[in-house]
């Protein structure tokens, strides 16, 4: 009788081993070269300070990539949560920049949240 696998989703199935724990990286990396991408195209817009964050996010997802770096998904990690309390401020009236897609804020804030689970799983726990 054939066996029936769900295919495990990189953004929120549990990191059991080293394999998942390279492809959650791969994965978060991809995201976090989407949003750079999306900014650098924004900061045409919006001006320079978003490109900034692109150049950050897009530094710091090859080196994530690159290296499995610990200190890039922490970066990477550190800007989102940035991010966020931006995209908080600027929904309740401030004028901080141009943040104010919550939706977009969470997604790259959990990326940054599974890129240092999968880097800290994968150069500890599951180090060869």
């Amino acid at each position: 009788m054939a066996e029936f696998r769900f295919k495990k989703n990189s953004w929120f199935s549990k990191i059991e081993n080293r394999e998942d724990a390279l492809k959650v990286i791969k994965d978060t990396s991809t995201a976090f070269i989407a949003i750079a991408i999306l900014q650098a195209i924004l900061s045409y817009f919006f001006g320079p300070s978003v490109l900034i964050d692109a150049i950050i996010n897009a530094g710091g997802a090859f080196f994530l990539r690159r290296f499995n770096s610990r200190v890039a998904a922490i970066v990477l990690l550190v800007v989102a949560v940035l991010s966020v309390g931006i995209t908080i401020a600027n929904l309740l009236g401030a004028k901080l920049g141009t943040g104010t897609n919550i939706l977009m804020a969470i997604i790259v804030f959990w990326a940054g949240v599974r890129a240092v689970e999968a880097t800290f799983k994968f150069h500890g726990r599951f180090a060869e």
